[in-house]
């Protein structure tokens, strides 16, 4: 019989009832899993479970993105390298969204339970030139980036996802929260200086649940990360055109920078506050990202592959 630990975040998303637990756990042992279950207790617990595991053919976890991001680097770590499966149960769910799973916690577990693992990119973040953490779907600064983390656990409790759109409203309209950076950026051969407000470097077609990028530019496996920058607007007018192209996916504004990349460099004037899958990772003046092709095995469903798309025109 195969083995499989179940790792649980029960404080993630809004409140559940200790019976979706109970359905859960119902559902892998239904589905001849050996099984085994541990609720997460602390920030971190995930990654020293996922890292401590020894003698399963796949680990699972039950919570939001920052807990898949804690498991994931768990078994990054571990010299075993497990199958890892997702039951998505945070407010927003981003990266769960990017990959096409159910907004539906037990069809989730039926698809984790008994679905193929695919070889899935993650990234690698090196700050001041010293590797700090993989994380799954963005590394993030600027613009919207703290609501994540900034918002009370308990109102994310009560309204989930609407806790996040309350709150990115709330800060494109206070326009003192429009912080801007002067920064020299490096990828795909190319190097240029500019002020931005927000900056990511993704893998996940959602990002907080407000901005959404293109299904078809977008592929979890192909050794590719996208990255998406937004320079200072000066007008009004400018922030308005600006946001208007975010919402309709359309990058033709040239305060937008888009592009595909496998690697790239960011050097602030300042240090900058980074998020990684939604959870604060600190200030960092000089951020190198790369991607580490195929490094996870993930049961997920497969997607299409993009096909080549970079604005040059942007930079």
């Amino acid at each position: 019989m195969k083995k499989m630990l179940l790792i649980i975040n029960p404080k993630s998303g809004i409140k559940k009832s200790t019976q979706i637990f109970e359905n859960v756990k119902d559902i892998m042992s239904e589905n001849e899993w050996e099984l085994e279950t541990v609720y997460t207790e602390y920030r971190g617990h995930a990654t020293e479970l996922a890292t401590a595991a020894v003698g399963y053919d796949r680990i699972v976890c039950m919570g939001g993105d920052g807990t898949f991001n804690e498991v994931a680097n768990g078994i990054m770590l571990n010299p075993v390298g497990f199958e890892l499966g997702y039951i998505p149960a945070g407010s927003t769910n981003d990266f769960a969204h990017g990959l096409g799973l159910s907004k539906k916690i037990t069809k989730n577990a039926k698809f984790a339970a008994n679905q193929s693992a695919f070889p899935t990119d993650m990234g690698l973040f090196c700050a001041n030139g010293e590797k700090t953490r993989h994380f799954s779907y963005v590394a993030s600064f600027g613009l919207f980036t703290d609501i994540s983390y900034s918002t009370d656990q308990k109102i994310k409790n009560i309204f989930g996802h609407l806790a996040y759109v309350f709150e990115g409203i709330r800060s494109i309209a206070d326009l003192n929260r429009f912080r801007h950076f002067k920064m020299r950026i490096e990828f795909g051969g190319e190097a240029f200086e500019s002020e931005f407000i927000f900056g990511a470097v993704t893998n996940s077609t959602s990002l907080g649940g407000l901005v959404k990028l293109d299904r078809k530019k977008v592929h979890v496996g192909d050794g590719k990360f996208e990255i998406l920058l937004i320079r200072k607007p000066h007008t009004l007018a400018e922030l308005t055109e600006t946001l208007t192209e975010l919402v309709n996916n359309r990058f033709r504004t040239g305060n937008i920078i888009f592009g595909h990349v496998d690697n790239i460099r960011l050097i602030s004037q300042e240090p900058l506050k980074w998020t990684f899958d939604g959870e604060y990772a600190g200030e960092v003046r000089i951020a190198d990202i790369s991607v580490l092709h195929g490094a996870l095995n993930l049961v997920r469903p497969t997607t299409v592959r993009r096909k080549p798309f970079f604005k040059k025109k942007a930079l």
